[in-house]
C-alpha cells in the first residue's frame, strides 16, 4: 500500500520530486540528450502554487529523438510515482491535445503538470522546426539542466508581422477551437467536472494571450512587446487590452479572469458549472477569431485558407 506524505510544501515537492529527477535524467542520458532546460513560469519564479506547471524541453542528439521520447515516457512514470508519495498526481500536457492520464479524483495536493517536447539537433538551422512565435521567451528565461546554453541562441529573435507569423496564429486558433469543440466528448463532466473546467480555462487563456499579438505593429512584435505583455499580464496587458481592443476586449479578459477563478476552485465544480465554463471559453474563442480575421484579410487577401477556421477530422 502506498504511504502518502502530505507534510511537504509544494515548493519542496516540485524541487525534489520533479526537478531533481529531471536533472538526474538529463545528466545520465547524455547519450540521447544534447541540451535540456526548464523555462516558463517555474524558471521565472512566479509559478502557480495551486496548479503547478513545469515546462521542460530536450534537444536530442542527431537521429536520437525517437529514443529520447521513449526514455522520457519512462521518466514520467518515475516522476508520477514520486509525486504520488506526496499526494499529488502528474498530468503530462500533450498540447495541442487534452491532458494525459486523469485521476478519478484529485489527491490531497494539487495536480502537477509537465509540459514538454523533444527537439532535434539536426533541425537547429530551422529553429528546431518551431513556429516563429515559440522560442523567444524560452531563450530569455531558462534554467539549464545539462548541455549547451548557446543551443537556444537561434530562438532569440522575435517574429515579424508576416505570412509565416499569421499562419502560426491561424494554426493555433484552429487547434484551440477544435479542442474546445470536442472537450465535452473527451471529458465526462458528470464524473470529472473539474477537468472540463480546467481545460476550458486553459484554451480560453491561450486564445486571448495569442490574440494580443494581433494588435501589435511589426516593430512592436520585433521588439518583443508581446512577451513583455504576457510577463506583466495583471497590469500592462490589461491596459493594452483596453486601449487596443476596447470594451469587447475588456469583456473577453473579464471572462478569462472568471474562468481562472473557477479553475482555482474546480474541485468543487458540478456538471452544470463545468458546462458553463465550456460555453464561456467558446465565447472567448469567438472573440479571438474575430480579432484575427481582419489581420488575415490585411496580410493575406488572396489566401482563403488563412481566413477559414479549419475543422480537423
Amino acid at each position: 500500500m502506498l504511504t502518502v506524505d502530505t507534510t511537504r510544501d509544494i515548493e519542496s515537492v516540485m524541487a525534489e520530486a520533479v526537478v531533481d529527477p529531471l536533472r538526474r535524467f538529463a545528466e545520465q542520458r547524455t547519450d540521447l540528450i544534447r541540451t535540456a532546460f526548464v523555462t516558463g513560469s517555474y524558471a521565472a519564479g512566479h509559478w502557480n502554487r495551486q496548479r503547478p506547471n513545469l515546462n521542460v524541453y530536450f534537444i536530442a542528439h542527431a537521429d536520437r529523438a525517437m529514443d529520447l521520447r521513449l526514455a522520457a515516457a519512462d521518466l514520467w512514470t518515475t516522476i508520477r510515482t514520486e509525486l504520488a508519495a506526496d499526494g499529488h498526481s502528474l498530468h503530462v500536457d500533450c498540447h495541442p491535445f487534452t491532458l494525459s492520464q486523469q485521476p478519478d479524483a484529485h489527491r490531497s495536493g494539487p495536480p502537477v503538470t509537465i509540459t514538454s517536447k523533444v527537439l532535434e539537433e539536426e533541425h537547429r538551422n530551422s529553429r528546431y522546426r518551431l513556429p516563429p512565435t515559440i522560442g523567444p521567451g524560452w531563450a530569455a528565461n531558462f534554467l539549464l539542466l545539462t548541455g549547451h546554453p548557446e543551443d537556444l541562441d537561434c530562438l532569440r529573435a522575435h517574429p515579424d508581422r508576416d505570412i509565416e507569423w499569421l499562419r502560426t496564429l491561424h494554426q493555433a486558433l484552429s487547434h484551440y477551437r477544435n479542442i474546445l469543440d470536442h472537450l465535452p466528448w473527451a471529458v465526462d463532466r458528470e464524473h470529472s467536472p473539474w477537468v472540463l473546467v480546467e481545460e476550458s480555462c486553459r484554451y480560453a487563456e491561450e486564445a486571448i494571450k495569442d490574440s494580443l499579438a494581433l494588435a501589435l505593429t511589426g516593430e512592436e512584435l520585433r521588439d518583443g512587446r508581446h512577451i513583455a505583455l504576457l510577463a506583466d499580464w495583471a497590469r500592462s496587458a490589461q491596459t493594452f487590452i483596453a486601449e487596443r481592443f476596447g470594451p469587447d476586449g475588456v469583456a473577453a479578459a473579464a471572462l478569462v479572469a472568471e474562468l481562472k477563478e473557477a479553475a482555482a476552485r474546480s474541485e468543487q465544480a458540478d456538471p452544470a458549472e463545468a458546462l458553463a465554463a465550456w460555453r464561456t471559453a467558446q465565447s472567448v474563442m469567438a472573440w479571438a477569431w474575430a480579432q484575427y480575421l481582419p489581420v488575415a484579410r490585411e496580410l493575406s487577401p488572396e489566401t482563403t485558407g488563412l481566413t477559414r477556421l479549419d475543422a480537423f477530422l
